[in-house]
Formats: C-alpha cells, structure tokens, sequence
C-alpha cells in the first residue's frame, strides 16, 4: 500500500546530505499528530528497538550552486509504503494535520503538503520481478552488524575529494556472490517476521551490472547520542525469484537495512 503527495517549502531552500533524517522526524510527528491516541501508537513502536512497518523516498528537483544542493522548484514528492493499513493511513492523516501548523523542515518552514494519491494496489502473480530502486537498499553485514557490505563489481559513484579508504570506515567490499548471501539473510528474516506460515525462501537474485554504489550521509544527533555515518547504497535494478506473496512484501516494506530510515523502496519495472 501506498500514497504520494507534495510538500511544499520556500523555493531553493538548501538540502542537506543527511536529509532522509528530517523526514523521518516528519513520519514520527504525522504518527504523533494521527489522531487522540498518536502518541500513544507512536510509543507501541519507537519506545523499543522494534523493526517499523514502513519505508518511503522521495524526489527531489535539484539545483547546484556552488557545490550547494538545493531543491529547485518550491515543493518535492515524497512516497510513503507499507504493509500495515493503520500505519500508512496514520502518516497519512497525520500530514494532512501537520499542513496547518508550522513544522519546520531542512531548517525552514513548511508551507503546504498537498496532492495526496493513494496509489492502486498492484497485481503480484508472477514469480519473478525486475524492481528498480527508489531509494538506495544497505545491506548490513553477518559477521559485523556495524558494517555494511557492496558488491566488488560494482562501480562507486563518489564525490570529488572523497576517499572511501580513508572516510567510509564502516564500508566492506565482498564479492558478489557473498554479497548476495548477505543480502539473502537480511531479506529472509523480513520474510520470517512478516509471514512466517510461507515456507519457500527467495530462490535468486540478479543485480544488474549497470547498477552503482552511492555514498549516502546519514545519521542523528541529540543530547545523548550523537552520530554521523556515510553508508554504501545500491541503487540501480535488481531481478528476484520468489513467491509473488514474498515479492509483494518487498514491494511493501522495501529490502536491506534501515527500511524505515528511507532506504530500500522499490518500484517494479
């Protein structure tokens, strides 16, 4: 399940590299502000460590000047997805709420969040699908849950000045095929979580060629913790094998690590 809409804010206001963090401050007010028991149905899910049901992204028209990223026109599209009905309309209605009061976002004021869409539901009853990124996916490492792995045929698109050696500490270059397995555990305890009566697991995955490694800021600040990370995002396209119930999951929640941070959306080709 989905919906789109548009938020509005001053035109060529300045987006920072780290901005998925400001719309994940967003989601929690809209979840906050859904209704007389928002916050009580925002602590059921963010009092613990617990996985959310939901991922978004969102597109931006962009404007360089002077190495500063700036949003070109006076709005952005933002898309929200999940497998939960109470959650998405939640958000949903929580946005329509947050339009009429002063919310601050990328250090400016929000001035209007208007055409909503909810997106028809589409059809999985095939076996394999091509899916394109919406959002770069992170896959996280077995052996080192601080890590983050990426594929070794795969080109990195960095930055002028940017050395992955000496910045991306946390970044860890596999082969494919390890790659691959990395990414198969992550996906198969979504699978476990989310329906575990489905016993059949994913039977492959094909990651195109064409796809790259992007550098991603992200990270949170507050007064007891503090931290800033760059992680490796796969963005490109990607074929899996699997029960259409399992694809529709993925389609839903999205894949990888930090689904709910904004990473991991899919769209099917």
């Amino acid at each position: 399940m989905r919906f789109s809409c548009k938020i509005f804010l001053k035109k060529e206001t300045l987006m920072p590299k780290d901005y998925r963090r400001y719309l994940i401050s967003l989601v929690k007010e809209a979840i906050k502000k859904s209704g007389s028991d928002g916050e009580q149905f925002y602590n059921k899910y963010y009092s613990s460590n617990i996985p959310k049901p939901f991922t978004f992204s969102a597109y931006f028209p962009s404007k360089s000047d002077n190495s500063k990223n700036m949003i070109g026109e006076n709005y952005f599209n933002f898309y929200f997805s999940s497998n939960n009905y109470e959650f998405l309309m939640r958000v949903y209605n929580g946005l329509n709420y947050i339009k009429n009061e002063k919310f601050i976002l990328f250090n400016t004021e929000i001035e209007d969040i208007k055409n909503f869409n909810l997106l028809p539901e589409k059809r999985f009853d095939k076996n394999e699908i091509t899916f394109k990124t919406l959002s770069p996916f992170l896959v996280r490492s077995i052996k080192n849950g601080d890590n983050y792995v990426y594929p070794s045929n795969l080109n990195i698109k960095l930055n002028k000045g940017e050395d992955k050696k000496k910045e991306f500490k946390y970044w860890e270059e596999v082969s494919l095929e390890d790659f691959k397995n990395n990414l198969l555990n992550s996906i198969n305890s979504l699978i476990l979580k989310e329906i575990p009566e489905i016993k059949e697991k994913v039977e492959s995955i094909e990651i195109s060629d064409q796809s790259i490694v992007v550098p991603i800021s992200h990270g949170s600040s507050n007064i007891n913790h503090k931290y800033f990370m760059t992680f490796p995002g796969i963005k490109g396209q990607l074929k899996i094998k699997a029960n259409p119930e399992i694809l529709k999951l993925f389609y839903d929640l999205g894949i990888g690590a930090r689904r709910s941070e904004g990473f991991g959306m899919l769209e099917v080709i």
